[in-house]
C-alpha cells in the first residue's frame, strides 16, 4: 500500500487551512464530531441503528457548515472575538454626578 499524504496548505505567516476550515476550526471540528460520534452509539441502545447513523451524519454536516461558516466570516481567531464582543456591555451606567468630583468644585 501507497503512503498516501494530505496536504494542509500553511505558507508563511499565513493560517493553516484544511478543507476550508482555519486554524482552531479543525481542533473544535474533531472535538464536535467525537462528541457526536458518541453521542450516536449511545443513542443507538435506544433507537434504531440506521436512526442514530442518519442522526449522526446529519449532526457532523451541520457542525462542519457552522464551523464552515465562521472560519470564513471571521478568520482563524474571529469565533474566540466574537465570543468576547458579546460578553461587551452595551452601556456604562454612571451612578454620581460630574459636579461631585473634586476637579469640578474650583472652577
Amino acid at each position: 500500500m501507497e503512503n498516501h499524504y494530505i496536504p494542509i496548505q500553511k505558507g508563511l505567516q499565513k493560517d493553516v487551512l484544511y478543507k476550508g476550515l482555519k486554524a482552531k476550526y479543525i481542533m473544535y471540528c474533531l472535538y464536535l464530531v467525537l462528541t457526536a460520534i458518541l453521542l450516536g452509539l449511545v443513542l443507538s441502545t435506544f433507537i434504531p441503528m440506521v436512526y442514530a447513523l442518519l442522526l449522526i451524519a446529519i449532526v457532523i454536516v451541520i457542525i462542519f457548515l457552522v464551523l464552515l461558516f465562521y472560519s470564513r466570516t471571521y478568520g482563524a481567531n474571529g469565533f474566540v472575538k466574537k465570543l468576547a464582543d458579546s460578553q461587551r456591555p452595551n452601556a456604562i451606567k454612571v451612578s454620581n454626578s460630574f459636579k461631585n468630583l473634586v476637579l469640578w468644585k474650583n472652577r
